[in-house]
């Protein structure tokens, strides 16, 4: 299942296409999205249905100059302002009981003679989607059996997905389930674009370094490692890839590592 379905849909299908006649495994391609057309990402929902809650509040992030939102977050009353009025966030625990409640139902509905519940399920997120991923595997561990979050955004909320985290540490025994984080080098590491005045550089720069997207990954890899919660925890940061273009590459590798490496295990 590939979240922010607009846009990662059609890539997700030509891999798993491709896999279908390279080493001989089938999947079907779920993409779960909003009814737009004019874009490939509903913002407004899409931050409020990915965000996780947190007993310690939501942002109450207000606009910079350049219609940004800022990094640093403070108890407030779910909503932000983010370029424009009242933007929500926290709604990851309804955007989770609309996947497993209507979402998983409806595709089998749609498939009758598959037998789903037998088959692997595996979630796809990226960004604000791979912190719902994280969230979805923290709070319900059991609906996926793999779950690929591509750049997660864990600073989110000053890093408040640990508390789903700590919980999930915290409960019982290990849980059948794998994990594989990716993020790209250049997503801390910056590469200044063709003509982008120095000024605007060193901003994106102070950004990213605030958001320590590749330090959050490695450290929340190891942590699960060490916990030995899930049957596997895998992280590859890929070389020269942004934030935007990991979505692809980590969509790729996730799909080929669950249906295409069949020699390398584990």
């Amino acid at each position: 299942m590939v979240l922010d379905g607009n846009a990662y849909f059609a890539t997700a299908t030509d891999i798993v296409r491709r896999l279908q006649f390279v080493v001989r495994k089938k999947a079907i391609a779920v993409g779960v999205g909003y009814p737009i057309s004019e874009a490939v990402f509903d913002i407004d929902r899409r931050v409020f249905d990915m965000t996780p809650p947190s007993k310690s509040g939501l942002p109450t992030w207000k606009p910079r100059q350049d219609g940004g939102a800022g990094v640093g977050s403070s108890p407030g009353q779910g909503h932000a302002q983010v370029g424009k009025p009242k933007v929500r966030y926290g709604g990851a625990a309804t955007f989770q009981r609309a996947l497993v409640n209507d979402v998983l139902p409806a595709v089998q509905d749609m498939l009758p003679s598959v037998p789903l519940a037998e088959m692997r399920k595996v979630l796809f997120g990226h960004s604000f989607g791979g912190l719902f991923t994280l969230y979805s595997l923290f709070t319900e561990p059991g609906v996926f059996d793999t779950y690929i979050t591509a750049s997660p955004s864990i600073w989110f909320n000053n890093c408040s997905i640990k508390e789903q985290e700590e919980e999930f540490l915290a409960r019982g025994s290990a849980v059948p389930s794998k994990l594989y984080i990716t993020t790209g080098t250049a997503e801390e590491d910056l590469l200044q674009k063709p003509g982008e005045d120095d000024d605007w550089f060193a901003r994106r720069r102070g950004d990213v370094k605030a958001k320590r997207m590749n330090k959050n990954a490695i450290e929340l890899a190891d942590r699960l490692r060490d916990s030995k919660k899930l049957d596997d925890v895998w992280l590859q940061i890929f070389d020269l890839e942004d934030h935007g273009s990991s979505a692809q590459c980590g969509l790729q590798r996730g799909i080929n590592k669950v249906l295409g490496e069949w020699w390398i295990g584990k």
